[in-house]
This record gives structure tokens, C-alpha cells and sequence, in this order.
């Protein structure tokens, strides 16, 4: 489990460069939703370490829909300007594929008193 947790908040941190990157970057707010992507990163690393199944979950399906962005930036190429948020989709891929270890499940499984 905290390889798992490593990995999310490696992912978190190449979304953030990913998006300093980006033209993004020139907005106001940038600030403030770089505090929130890096707050909601902690708080989902913190639930999956108190065995939250909700966390789970949400990152499962969360992963799924990052499937299809890898894909769709596969489809139109990658180019190394890029690489940070390649990176960021391959970690988070790699995160909800091991989601499903049975030592991850066994982590999840409700304990009895």
C-alpha cells in the first residue's frame, strides 16, 4: 500500500508540472487550483491509507477515465512538452491497476472486531 500511496502522490506532483507548463499557467487562479489539486491528492492518500473504500473506488474510476485521456494523447502523438502529464496518466494508471493486488484488496477487506 505505500507504493501505492508513493505513486499518487508522484502522479499528483507531474499533473502539477503539467500544468505549470501549460498556457494555463498565465491565469490568475493558478494558484489557488494548484493548492486544490495538491490538497485533494493528500486527502485521497490519506483515506486510502485509512481504508476507505469510497477512496478506493473513486480512484478506480477516476483511473478509467484517465485511461481514455492516455489514449486520446497517444491517438494525436506526444510531444516532450508534454511528457509531465504522459507521465502523470502512466503513474495514475499504474496506481489503479494495482488497486487490485490481493494484498491491496486484502488492505480494504473489513476487519472484524
Amino acid at each position: 500500500m505505500w507504493v501505492i500511496l508513493a505513486l499518487y502522490l508522484a502522479h499528483y506532483a507531474f499533473e502539477i508540472i503539467a500544468v505549470y507548463r501549460a498556457p494555463v499557467a498565465n491565469i490568475e487562479f493558478f494558484t489557488p487550483i494548484m493548492v486544490t489539486i495538491g490538497v485533494y491528492g493528500v486527502v485521497m492518500c490519506f483515506a486510502l491509507w485509512r481504508r476507505q473504500q469510497w477512496a478506493r473506488v473513486w480512484l478506480v474510476i477516476t483511473t478509467v477515465l484517465t485511461l481514455f485521456l492516455l489514449g486520446s494523447m497517444l491517438w494525436r502523438g506526444v510531444s516532450m512538452a508534454r511528457w509531465p502529464a504522459f507521465l502523470a496518466a502512466v503513474l495514475r494508471i499504474a496506481v489503479g491497476a494495482l488497486l487490485f493486488l490481493p494484498s491491496v484488496r486484502r488492505w480494504f477487506a473489513p476487519h472484524r472486531a
